[in-house]
């Protein structure tokens, strides 16, 4: 009898998984699967590093291992990576991985739900070059719930402030996912689109009539609490939060670009 290749294969993939999956269980997080979009991802991104010598997030054609992602068709709503030269092995790898706080959180972050992992030697010295990326994959469902969890968190600190609730508006809902989109389609982080629109001309051209509008941006960040709590250490961002004026709210986020996350928040009266 004859045993089809498994779509996902590599020395590595195996004992990662097992070791992963044993941390996430010791801790209450649910299993991650290998993921073949991912792995090929892994793997030229550590190729790159193990061809240049150094580790980084960004490929020697300028593109970022999370552009690299989106452009293979992973969408997805949140993701992780460790970028790692030197274990020898999947054990060495992961008992790296677990050994320091930052990174033992990925590890261990229960909204992943897939991974890819790769290593590729370096011709001339033979140092393996590790790349692992963790994502929970874009459904519809999954990014309404992040947009009402960034919802949630705001109106809290709202409530904490003595403020009304912001309610959710369609329309600026609209227009902060299309800018969020736009940040990773087009390689920019900033209020003012490339074709010079701002905030209140994105709104308006979705359709709102709301005369005070302002707007909060983010890039980097993993969770909808990491995001809020971002803002709220920012003078400028909390202000917009807690602007007493402000009655209705949207959310955007998406994944992809130099950043690997673009959020957005759009503010209206």
């Amino acid at each position: 009898s004859s045993a089809a290749a498994p779509a996902v294969a590599g020395p590595a993939a195996d004992g990662f998984l097992r070791l992963v999956n044993s941390a996430r269980a010791a801790v209450g997080a649910p299993p991650v699967s290998l993921d073949a979009r991912l792995t090929a991802a892994a793997h030229t991104h550590a190729a790159g590093m193990a061809a240049r010598g150094s580790l980084g997030s960004e490929g020697a054609d300028g593109l970022s291992v999370y552009q690299r992602l989106t452009a293979s068709g992973y969408a997805y709503l949140t993701v992780g990576e460790h970028l790692v030269s030197g274990p020898r092995d999947a054990a060495g790898f992961v008992e790296y991985c677990l050994s320091s706080e930052q990174s033992r959180r990925t590890i261990h972050d229960p909204a992943f739900t897939e991974a890819g992992v790769a290593y590729v030697p370096d011709g001339r010295s033979g140092t393996l070059y590790w790349t692992a990326l963790w994502a929970r994959p874009f459904t519809p469902a999954g990014l309404a719930q992040t947009a009402a969890e960034v919802v949630t968190l705001t109106n809290a600190e709202r409530a904490r402030a003595g403020l009304r609730p912001l309610a959710v508006d369609p329309l600026l809902t609209n227009a902060a996912q299309a800018h969020s989109a736009d940040m990773v389609a087009r390689a920019f982080y900033s209020h003012t689109s490339p074709d010079g629109s701002e905030p209140w001309h994105r709104a308006a051209a979705a359709g709102s009539t709301r005369r005070t509008i302002g707007e909060n941006i983010a890039c980097g960040q993993r969770s909808a609490a990491e995001v809020v709590q971002g803002w709220m250490d920012s003078p400028g961002h909390r202000a917009n939060i807690l602007k007493p004026t402000f009655t209705h709210i949207g959310v955007g986020f998406a994944g992809g670009g130099s950043a690997g996350t673009y959020w957005t928040q759009l503010f209206g009266a």
